[in-house]
């Protein structure tokens, strides 16, 4: 089959994607996962079934990319291949937005899938709104440049021996300039932290709530659950609760990827500064809670407050933008 190579210059929308030389491997040295998808729409659009089977390959993945490769998403590493009918008319732009996190590799698409007729003809007689497009994608996460020895030397369990970073590049933490030392600096001042969360603590992006943030993802982590696992649990919980702890006006004002006014479809909302101040009763020892803010510090913030009395208060990792850019089910907020 004819094969096109083509690059995917960066990862988020609005960045140039250009043709490029044909690579000889994938460009990972480390691979942690393949996962393969399949999409499918009605009509001639390779772009829209394209974006199916990636969504469809990485839907269902829970991996925490902090645990498992050096360096977390500042190194991860994605290469996506992809059949399609039209390999020409593909826009790997909006393939590209699949992919929020990490380094999106060199895209290979090859002529494949299926081109197919919702009618008695043969495609090739149909027009547009009579046929079927399927894509098929494979999409292949790791760390690593293979061109780089130590990169290629080094092991899954070196992965785990890693320090891990969090939250993903675009949560608060990052936006404030927090850096890895002031993390461990945090974790390791712990005990110094009150029970409760002060003023400060709960006020976004200032530097109390980033280390009190810290210090909780060091401490709870096992409970910060990447939006997938996230959404697995809400479907594992027949009673689950999923409350977001921002304010009214962080819920409304606070941007979600371009957007304002959106939250976890069927979240309550319960202020984390209510529930210190004890306007909100705090939520059953016993309920399963998912916890969620604009980009996760503070549902970090509330989790530390929440976790002894409610051994089953999970986090999202990275905030309703992260939920949002996984395509999970959000809502717009009154």
């Amino acid at each position: 089959m004819l094969t096109l190579l083509l690059s995917a210059l960066a990862l988020r929308a609005g960045r140039p994607v250009a043709l490029a030389a044909g690579p000889t491997s994938k460009g990972i040295a480390n691979v942690a996962l393949v996962e393969l998808g399949s999409g499918c729409c009605h009509g001639d659009d390779v772009t829209k079934a394209a974006v199916r089977a990636c969504d469809d390959a990485i839907e269902w993945t829970s991996i925490k990319v902090r645990t498992i490769i050096p360096g977390s998403y500042d190194a991860m590493r994605l290469h996506v291949q992809l059949a399609v009918p039209n390999p020409d008319e593909l826009d790997l732009d909006a393939v590209a937005e699949c992919f929020p996190y990490g380094q999106l590799l060199p895209i290979a698409v090859e002529r494949g899938g299926l081109l197919a007729s919702s009618r008695a003809g043969l495609p090739a007689d149909e027009p547009p709104e009579a046929l079927m497009t399927v894509a098929v994608a494979c999409v292949t996460v790791g760390w690593g440049d293979p061109d780089d020895e130590e990169s290629a030397d080094s092991t899954t369990e070196a992965s785990r021996a890693t320090t891990a970073k969090a939250p993903p590049p675009n949560a608060e933490a990052a936006d404030a300039g927090v850096d890895d030392a002031t993390a461990a600096a945090a974790s390791a001042d712990r005990s110094k932290l009150g029970e409760a969360p002060s003023v400060a603590e709960m006020t976004p992006a200032s530097p109390e709530m980033l280390a009190r943030a810290a210090a909780a993802n060091a401490a709870w982590s096992d409970r910060v659950l990447t939006p997938y696992e996230a959404f697995a649990y809400m479907g594992d919980e027949e009673d689950i609760e999923v409350i977001d702890v921002r304010t009214a006006e962080q819920r409304q004002k606070h941007s979600i990827n371009g957007q304002v006014g959106l939250s976890v479809k069927g979240a309550q909302h319960v202020p984390l500064d209510d529930l210190v101040s004890g306007e909100a009763r705090l939520p059953p020892a016993d309920a399963p809670l998912l916890l969620v803010c604009s980009k996760g510090p503070k549902s970090l913030v509330a989790l530390d407050y929440l976790a002894r009395a409610c051994p089953r208060a999970m986090c999202v990792e990275g905030g309703v933008v992260a939920w949002d850019a996984a395509k999970l089910p959000t809502e717009k907020v009154l």
